[in-house]
């Protein structure tokens, strides 16, 4: 069943591929090609390579986002061949590894007891936190690219088939199951939900942003992100597969094809939206939203109006990744695998990275002081920044944001 799940996947893929290619071919337009990186470039601060460890096959071929997840001190992370493993962050150690037997579709998310992770034959798996042995498995609609998302309660699943279901945490029995309905085309993956003690968001391929009630798995209420415009379906295309991020009562979202919309978590209600087109999750930090785009931008936008601060165009069609904000800098990995370190304070490139030639997979993780990047050869690399790294903040916001870039959306916190 797996394998047949798995051959289904990469029919799909193939399409989308050829599909493409057809479109090049026959448009009149030259294809982007990716902006080539200056050969010459020196690192202006230091970030210092503390451990790599190998955590096993990676993903090469199927291109997923099977991000690692943090609780405590520990690094949590799956291949795709289901190889679980839990590190030290600080050393580096293998603390235990347990062999799933299994092919993995999503991530990890984690809760006080227990690991969850989606299977390619279409289930969601509860694993005890201290060996990886398993409580219970649940039979979902379909596949599930995103990670699940968890409460302490509840465990939220988004399938590629564009439903949204819960689970007790602690029986692993659905509680509810919420059906959207799917466009034709849309882009490779699903958003991860966005989960409190009483509602969960989450972006669907449609462009609708939705609020669900968590006792009986109502909408709340209901927001575009983006409509379809166009003739051909590929035109008509929008999708929303970043996280939507929350920030005191303000829910911030992108869409692809779309806009950067700031919403009132509270009803719905637009606060701004800014015309940028994103499929990836947003980034908070020193009064600023941070945008990676769809052509390779990275765009700094006041939190509060929209505004745009400034805008970096020097990685143009290179695929960039989520941002993440460490410490005072803002940064982003793109297709092979360079990790780019841009400052907060004016988008300056201050740094360039390059922990593995075979990519980044999903996001990267923030504690403290290092950072934790999960290669697609099936390494996790650990930076630490320099502690003789120059301010460049101003100085008003240096404790004001702190909390912003010392905690991480891969972080279990209750």
């Amino acid at each position: 069943m797996a394998l047949e799940k798995i051959h289904r996947w990469c029919k799909k893929v193939a399409f989308l591929g050829l599909l493409s290619c057809l479109l090049a071919a026959c448009s009149s337009s030259p294809v982007n090609q990716p902006a080539e990186l200056d050969i010459d470039f020196k690192d202006q601060i230091n970030f210092k390579r503390i451990w790599k460890k190998s955590v096993g096959e990676g993903d090469q071929e199927l291109k997923l986002q099977l991000s690692p997840i943090l609780r405590d001190d520990k690094i949590y992370s799956v291949d795709t061949e289901g190889l679980l493993s839990a590190i030290d962050r600080l050393s580096g150690k293998t603390l235990w590894s347990h062999e799933l037997d299994e092919t993995i579709s999503s991530g990890l998310a984690v809760d006080r007891d227990s690991l969850y992770v989606v299977t390619f034959s279409g289930y969601l798996v509860s694993l005890q936190l201290e060996n990886g042995q398993e409580n219970w498995r649940s039979p979902l609609s379909s596949e599930a690219t995103a990670p699940p998302a968890v409460n302490g309660e509840l465990v939220i699943v988004q399938t590629i088939d564009g439903k949204v279901a819960a689970f007790g945490a602690q029986d692993g029995k659905q509680r509810w199951r919420h059906d959207s309905v799917v466009p034709i085309l849309s882009l490779r993956g699903t958003a991860k939900p966005l989960v409190s003690r009483k509602y969960t968001v989450t972006s669907f391929a449609n462009g609708e942003l939705l609020t669900l009630r968590n006792d009986i798995g109502l909408p709340l209420w209901k927001a575009t992100l983006a409509l379809p415009k166009g003739r051909t379906e590929l035109e008509r295309l929008v999708d929303s597969d970043g996280q939507p991020l929350l920030d005191g009562d303000t829910l911030y979202a992108a869409a692809y094809q779309g806009k950067i919309f700031a919403l009132s978590a509270l009803d719905g209600q637009e606060i701004w939206s800014k015309e940028i087109s994103s499929f990836n999750k947003l980034a908070l930090g020193f009064g600023k939203l941070f945008v990676t785009t769809d052509k390779g931008e990275i765009i700094a936008l006041d939190k509060q109006s929209g505004k745009e601060l400034w805008r970096n165009e020097e990685f143009l069609y290179r695929r960039l990744g989520s941002p993440v904000v460490f410490d005072q800098f803002v940064m982003a990995a793109d297709f092979e695998g360079y990790i780019h370190v841009l400052s907060v304070l004016d988008g300056k490139v201050l740094a360039r990275k390059y922990p593995d030639s075979d990519g980044v997979m999903g996001e990267m993780i923030v504690k403290g002081d290092r950072l934790y990047v999960y290669a697609r050869s099936g390494d996790i690399v650990s930076y630490q920044l320099n502690p003789k790294v120059k301010d460049l903040r101003p100085l008003g916001s240096r404790f004001r944001n702190r909390r912003l870039f010392e905690e991480s959306s891969n972080e279990y916190r209750d």
